[in-house]
C-alpha cells in the first residue's frame, strides 16, 4: 500500500548463523547476462558492494531492523559481498529514484511501490527484469509477482504481503443488537449495520482522510468490484480497445456517489475530513467507532487493546456488480529491483533470492509479524488466532490492490484529491470526476514516452 503505516507486533529477531550458501551460490549459476560465462556469473554473485535504497519500515514497522540482520548475515556468509542499506522516505521514494535515473547512479537495488511505480522504470531502463536473473524455479514460490510481470518478465521481487480486510468491534455490534459474530457481507448488510450502530449512538465506520489516503482506498477496493476484469481500468486510462475516459467517468461517479452517501447518512466519523488515515485508524481500538478499514499489521495491535475475542476480520463488504466483486485487496505493497546500472547484478539477484529462503522468511515474520510473500513459509509459525484468519484471507482468494495500477501522477494528483472533495463536502462526484480527467489528460500530453509504453501494456492486455 502506498505511503500507509501498519503496527506489527515484534520479537527479537533470530541471528542467522548456518544459512544455506547454496541458495546463493546456486542462485549465481543461472544469473542472467548475455556473453557472461557460468564461472564469472558464480564469481560476482558472492562479491562486491552493493547500494540497496529500502523503503518499508513505514509499511511494516520492524523491517528495518530484520533487514540489517539479514544483511549482517549474509557479509558473514560472504566475506566479499558489502551491502550498505539506505533507508527511504515515502514523501520522496519515488522523486528520489528518478532523479537518481537521470544520472544513472546510486542504488545497485531499490525499493518501489508495485506495479506502476516498478514497471515505469523498466520501461524507461533504469530497472532490469529479475527474472533474467533469477530462474522460474525460485520465483514459482514468489507470491503476488503478477503485479510487476509484463511481457512475460517478471521485474522485482515481493517481501511481504499487506491485506486490508474490515474489522468491526464485537462488542458495539452486540450493544447495537447486531449479531457479534457475523461480519457484513454485503453492502445492504453494510448499510443496515451502519444504521443500526448509528441508532445506539455509536460512529459506524471511523477512518481519516486529510490526507487523501482514505478515498485512494476506497478506490483501491470498491472501484475493484465494479470492474470486469483489470484490463478494463488500463484501457480506460489509455483509451484502447474500444474503451475511453468516459468509462473511467461512470465506474468514479458511482463509487463517489456512494461516498458521498455515506458521510450524508452520517455512517463515518463527523472529523474523517481533518484526520489523516492513521488518526482516523486510531478511533477503532479507542471504541469510538464500530468498524475500520485497515492493515493486518493493524489488526494484530488492536487486538492487544480490545481483546481478541473481541475483533472480527472479514473481506470487505460487496458493493460493485463487476466480476471483479469476489476479489480480495492484499498486495507486496512493495517490491525490491535491481537498476539499470547496477554493476553486480548477479550478486543484486543472489542476495534478493536469499531473503526467500525458508530461514528468513520466517525470521521475517517473528520479527515484524509481516507475512512474506512466499509459498514456501512455515505458517506453523502463525500462533494468533486473528493472524491466521488474515493469512487465510491473504491468501485463498484473488486479489488485487488496484491502485498500484494507476500511474504515479493520477495517484497522486488524482485519486487522492478526489477522495478529499467528498469527504471535505467541497463538492460532489462530478467534481471528483473532472479532477480524474484533467490529470489524465494532462499526463498523457506530459509524459509521451510513459503514456505510449502504458498504452501498449494496455493494449497486449
Amino acid at each position: 500500500m502506498h505511503r500507509i503505516s501498519t503496527k506489527a507486533t515484534h520479537a527479537p529477531y533470530r541471528r542467522l548463523r548456518g544459512m544455506l550458501l547454496g541458495a546463493a551460490i546456486g542462485a549465481a549459476a543461472f544469473l542472467g547476462g548475455a556473453g557472461h560465462s557460468a564461472w564469472a556469473q558464480t564469481a560476482s554473485a558472492t562479491s562486491g558492494k552493493i547500494t540497496y535504497w529500502f523503503w518499508g519500515e513505514s509499511d511494516i514497522p520492524g523491517i528495518d531492523n530484520w533487514l540489517t540482520g539479514r544483511v549482517a548475515a549474509y557479509e558473514k556468509l560472504h566475506s566479499d559481498v558489502k551491502i550498505n542499506i539506505v533507508p527511504q522516505s515515502s514523501d520522496t521514494l519515488i522523486g528520489a529514484f528518478r532523479l537518481a535515473a537521470q544520472s544513472k547512479s546510486g542504488p545497485d537495488l531499490d525499493t518501489q511501490w508495485a506495479t506502476l511505480p516498478t514497471l515505469t522504470p523498466y520501461w524507461n531502463g533504469s530497472a532490469v527484469a529479475i527474472s533474467d536473473y533469477v530462474p522460474s524455479s525460485e520465483t514459482s514460490n514468489w507470491v503476488d509477482t503478477s503485479e510487476n510481470t509484463v511481457g512475460g518478465k517478471i521485474v522485482a521481487a515481493p517481501i511481504y504481503l499487506i491485506g486490508v480486510p474490515l474489522v468491526w468491534n464485537k462488542t458495539l455490534f452486540k450493544q447495537a443488537g447486531l449479531d457479534p459474530d457475523k461480519a457484513p457481507a454485503t453492502w445492504s448488510d453494510f448499510l443496515a449495520d451502519c444504521a443500526a450502530l448509528k441508532a445506539h449512538g455509536i460512529t459506524p465506520l471511523g477512518m481519516g482522510n486529510s490526507d487523501g489516503y482514505f478515498g485512494a482506498w476506497m478506490f483501491a477496493i470498491y472501484a475493484r468490484q465494479e470492474l470486469n476484469s483489470l484490463d478494463d481500468l488500463k484501457s480506460d486510462i489509455a483509451g484502447t480497445n474500444g474503451h475511453s475516459l468516459a468509462d473511467l467517468d461512470t465506474l468514479l461517479g458511482k463509487m463517489y456517489g456512494m461516498m458521498q452517501d455515506l458521510m450524508a447518512k452520517g455512517y463515518l466519523n463527523t472529523d474523517v475530513a481533518s484526520l489523516n488515515l492513521n488518526q482516523g485508524w486510531q478511533l477503532f481500538p479507542q471504541k469510538k467507532a464500530a468498524m475500520s478499514f485497515t492493515t493486518d499489521g493493524n489488526v494484530l495491535t488492536w487486538e492487544k487493546a480490545i481483546g481478541v475475542d473481541n475483533i472480527g476480520v472479514a473481506m470487505p463488504p460487496v458493493w460493485g456488480s463487476g466480476k471483479l466483486n469476489n476479489t480480495y485487496d492484499v498486495t507486496q505493497s512493495s517490491d525490491e529491483f535491481i537498476t539499470g546500472w547496477s554493476k553486480n547484478k548477479a550478486a543484486d539477484a543472489a542476495f534478493l533470492t536469499w531473503l526467500h529462503t525458508p530461514e528468513n522468511l520466517t525470521s521475517l515474520f517473528t520479527v515484524t509479524g509481516a507475512f512474506p510473500a512466499d509459498k514456501r513459509f512455515d505458517t506453523s509459525a502463525i500462533k494468533d488466532p486473528l493472524a491466521r484468519e488474515m493469512f487465510h484471507l491473504d491468501t485463498s482468494n484473488p486479489s488485487i490492490w488496484l491502485e498500484n495500477y494507476l500511474p504515479p501522477e493520477v495517484d497522486n494528483n488524482a485519486d487522492i484529491p478526489a477522495g478529499q472533495v467528498i469527504t471535505s463536502k467541497s463538492g460532489g462526484p462530478d467534481k471528483a470526476v473532472a479532477i480524474w480527467n484533467r490529470v489524465i489528460k494532462q499526463w498523457r500530453l506530459q509524459q509521451i514516452p510513459e503514456f505510449m509504453q502504458f498504452k501498449k501494456w494496455a493494449s497486449n492486455g
